[in-house]
């Protein structure tokens, strides 16, 4: 979770990749030009609240203008690791790897390690338990022959996130000496709790104060009850995604782009779960004002923050459940198609450049799946499924899920 003035900062700092940045990765933009463009930014803010899409174009549209060469460039350099080969990657053996890491990890899982759900025992919120629940309800659906076991660790799992859900529905943060202060996350909850203490609710933090931080857990919190629902079809499950989806169609919109569209993803699988309109519509309104305006042409969005590739892929995700839910003939789905192919070419072109970065291969998987055919989407994938594991790259991870969905699609 940031502030206002960390919002503010994150939101002036950059603009978009291209394959010949002007600036250097990781390098921020000099103090004039930060300040320049805080004018914009904070009309973006006001916009923003309202709910104004124009205002929030023109107010993008300045920034940029003013960032210049800086628009686009990421606060984080990415690490590439080659080689770059596009070629058919080997799904037995993925797999099989896949499998063997779901047996190493459940011994860790959060709900087992701590049972009661005590908010000083969490080490980072509680992702820590909507990552693993989500993955390992996907799998039970593609892989029948392990759905007796899985779906049991999916029960725990999901009983266990419902007692933790706030009565406003939100899916709030835990505090406590677990999360370390000299993490990322660590320093922005310190920081928010030093300029509003009152956020604190017996060590839980339930509102966050207009910051939009607390849309990151809960969108995942939200997406892994989703998952658990159409594994298991316990409607406790779906009422309580349903409640969390409540909450979020009421948040307002953040100048963080990523906050928001942790609301579109979630809130357009509920629609698509549910079939109820009204969380289809909050989805598409989250996302015309609060996602895409940051969006550059050349397919990252233009802050230091989200041209990051790890936060441009959780924009890119949460985009692609909202373009799954749309109905075929709806006019918000050729603009949302458009931010979706820029956002992925611009992906899959820098995947095959330089290298898997440890991050995209589950939209590429995913848009394979729900967009279509595309054969520098399907190269990008080859390419960073080769690489994954090997010579020091990052493993997949839960983006395997991902990738075994595209191989034998789980029944919707």
């Amino acid at each position: 979770m940031t502030l206002l003035r960390l919002a503010l900062v994150l939101f002036a700092t950059g603009a978009v990749f291209s394959h010949a940045l002007a600036q250097t990765p990781g390098d921020r933009p000099p103090a004039d030009l930060t300040a320049r463009v805080r004018p914009a930014l904070e009309a973006g803010r006001r916009a923003l609240a309202q709910g104004d899409a124009p205002a929030v174009r023109a107010a993008a549209a300045d920034a940029t203008a003013i960032l210049g060469s800086w628009a686009g460039n990421p606060e984080t350099a990415t690490r590439y690791f080659p080689p770059v080969s596009a070629s058919p990657f080997d799904a037995a053996k993925l797999r099989t790897w896949w499998l063997r890491e779901i047996e190493r990890g459940v011994r860790g899982l959060a709900w087992t390690k701590n049972p009661t759900g005590n908010p000083r025992e969490m080490n980072a919120g509680l992702r820590e338990a909507a990552w693993p629940l989500d993955s390992l309800a996907r799998t039970a659906l593609v892989v029948p022959e392990h759905r007796a076991v899985l779906t049991r660790h999916v029960r725990a799992g999901a009983d266990w996130l419902v007692k933790l859900q706030h009565p406003s529905g939100v899916f709030p943060f835990p505090i406590g000496p677990a999360l370390h202060p000299r993490e990322k996350v660590g320093q922005i909850v310190a920081r928010a709790i030093e300029q509003h203490p009152e956020i604190v609710k017996d060590d839980w933090i339930p509102d966050d104060a207009t910051d939009g931080g607390l849309q990151f857990d809960h969108g995942l919190c939200g997406h892994a009850l989703l998952s658990a629902w159409e594994l298991t079809r316990d409607e406790r499950y779906l009422a309580a995604a349903r409640r969390a989806g409540e909450w979020a169609a009421r948040r307002p919109l953040v100048t963080n782009w990523n906050y928001n569209a942790f609301s579109v993803g979630f809130l357009a699988h509920l629609a698509n779960a549910t079939g109820d309109e009204k969380f289809l519509t909050a989805a598409i309104a989250k996302a015309e004002v609060g996602v895409l305006p940051g969006q550059l042409p050349g397919g990252r969005w233009f802050d230091a923050h989200n041209a990051c590739a790890v936060y441009h892929n959780i924009l890119l995700r949460e985009l692609l459940h909202l373009y799954h839910a749309l109905p075929p003939r709806h006019a918000f789905r050729a603009p949302l198609l458009d931010a979706l192919t820029r956002g992925l070419d611009q992906a899959a072109a820098e995947t095959l450049a330089r290298g898997y970065t440890g991050t995209w291969t589950d939209n590429f998987a995913t848009a394979l799946r729900w967009i279509g055919e595309n054969q520098k989407w399907r190269d990008a994938l080859n390419t960073s499924v080769n690489a994954a594991g090997r010579d020091g790259a990052p493993t997949l991870g839960f983006a395997a899920v991902a990738v075994l969905e595209g191989l034998a699609p789980a029944p919707r």
